[in-house]
Formats: C-alpha cells, sequence, structure tokens
C-alpha cells in the first residue's frame, strides 16, 4: 500500500473529489491521483512536484514526508534519463547547470585578470616615484598697466544732485546667480533602468505562492511556491506572470532587483518584454 492512499481515503471521508481538491489547490487533477495511487510517471521537475506534495498534504492536514520520501525513491532511477518528451518546459533547467559551470570559469578568468592589473598599476606607482621632476621655467607675466588716479572715481556711477547718497545706496542691485542646470530624462523600465532582451527572469518566494507564468508563445505553466523555492525563467521576446501572493515573492531581471511586485495576499499580471 504506498503512502498516498491514505490520503485518498482521508479526502473522501472529507466528502471531497478529486476535481474540487484540484480545483482549491489549482493543480491538475492527473498529479493529485499519482500521489494517491503512487505513480509518479510524467511528472515535471522536483521543485514543482514537491509543491504539489506539499500542497495537497497541506490540504488534508497530512505529514508530506512519507509521500516525498516515496516520490524521491521512485525517481532514483531516472536520474540519468531525458526528460519526459510530454514536459515542454525543462530545457532551461540543463541550460542552467551548463551555465553555472561556465559562471565558475569565468570568475577565475576575471580574478585572474583582476590580480595582474594590481600588480602592473603597482609596478607603474614605483616606476612613477622614482622619477626626478623637471621644474619649469618661470613664467614672465606682462606689466599691468598704471591705474589713473581718478580711476575709482570714473568707475562708480554718477549720482544725480537731486538724489541724497542714502537713496542711492538703497537702490537694488539685481544678483547674477548661475543657471540651473537642466534636468535628464532616464527612460527605464520599473526602476531597474533599461533591460533589453532576451530576459532572465529569477524569483525566490518567501511565502507560499501560487505562480503561472508563460513565455514567448508557449502555453502558461502553474505552480505552487513555498517559502524557500526558487524559479528561474528565460525567455527571448515576452514574460507573463500572474501571482496569487505578489507580496511573497522577490524577482531579479537580468541581475538587477525588481521593484515588489504588489501586496502581500494580492493576485497581480505581470508583462515583460513585447
Amino acid at each position: 500500500m504506498n503512502a498516498g492512499a491514505s490520503w485518498k481515503e482521508e479526502r473522501e471521508t472529507r466528502g471531497m473529489t478529486l476535481d474540487e481538491a484540484a480545483s482549491a489547490l489549482r493543480i491538475a487533477r492527473k498529479y493529485l491521483k499519482g500521489i494517491e495511487e503512487g505513480d509518479y510517471s510524467g511528472w515535471p521537475a522536483r521543485v514543482f512536484s514537491a509543491g504539489y506534495i506539499r500542497a495537497y498534504a497541506h490540504l488534508l492536514s497530512r505529514d508530506p514526508e512519507p509521500v516525498l520520501s516515496e516520490y524521491y525513491q521512485s525517481m532514483e532511477p531516472k536520474d540519468a534519463e531525458e526528460p519526459s518528451p510530454g514536459y515542454s518546459i525543462p530545457t532551461w533547467v540543463e541550460r542552467e547547470r551548463e551555465r553555472g559551470s561556465r559562471r565558475t570559469t569565468y570568475a577565475l578568468a576575471a580574478a585572474v585578470v583582476l590580480l595582474v592589473g594590481v600588480v602592473l598599476a603597482w609596478i607603474n606607482t614605483r616606476m612613477s616615484a622614482r622619477r626626478v621632476p623637471v621644474a619649469p621655467p618661470p613664467a614672465v607675466s606682462p606689466s599691468a598697466p598704471a591705474q589713473p588716479e581718478n580711476a575709482a572715481t570714473t568707475a562708480a556711477p554718477k549720482v544725480p544732485d537731486n538724489v541724497s547718497q542714502a537713496e542711492s545706496a538703497a537702490v537694488p542691485v539685481p544678483a547674477q546667480g548661475p543657471s540651473p542646470a537642466p534636468q535628464s530624462q532616464v527612460s527605464s523600465v520599473g526602476d531597474v533602468g533599461p533591460v533589453k532582451s532576451p530576459y532572465q527572469l529569477f524569483l525566490e518566494a518567501s511565502e507560499m505562492t501560487w505562480l503561472m507564468y508563460g513565455l514567448d508563445d508557449r502555453e502558461p505553466v502553474d505552480v505552487m511556491l513555498y517559502p524557500g523555492d526558487k524559479i528561474s525563467i528565460q525567455a527571448r521576446k515576452k514574460i507573463f506572470l500572474k501571482l496569487g501572493n505578489a507580496g511573497g515573492v522577490v524577482g531579479t531581471l537580468n541581475g538587477k532587483l525588481l521593484p515588489p511586485f504588489g501586496a502581500r495576499g494580492q493576485v497581480k499580471e505581470i508583462r515583460l518584454g513585447e
């Protein structure tokens, strides 16, 4: 008897049909049926499958660990196999693995280049300190023309005879201040600046969140994220997101942190790209 059979008994005791459970969790009926029957063939990646099991356990107030252990044991012989042809979104997982190894190589190469640059800068500083500066020839300034004795008198504006000295001193003189600098305008996406395609969106859940996403022209996929779950989405032209708890997810687009998607418990749709 598989571990999920007791979940089926609990569901039937509550008078709940499989379709009602699937509608409440927004998870396909075939996955809930596979949990109850212990059949995990054709399931998606582990992060999604584990989310389905935890969501169903929460709905029935059950401990998810027995079913999770059974699921992991059933998937061990299939680790070396290719992904199922019926699953249409596994390509980014392999790309992420390849990029992880390439990023390590790039990081080491960048560290070596930085170290060489520091050594060259230090050598250049030492060589510059040893050079003897040559004093420039003294500059000869032209002699200033003699000022006439009555220069102060001619420079002051002439005051009419019928205006007293106090009145003339009270005349305001307009101040010549610096002109204001022109305001610059920056075209940006949200608060992260301009971002060009292709897009790489990285999401991390801090609370339980239902997520539906679609990329380019593919069919949308719905998943359940739990605190600590992470997901990477890549697209060439556009990304569509629908969050059941906009405040429970933090996003990064092409390495730039996105502003909050919305408030806690808010249902929000986000479109990126064309």
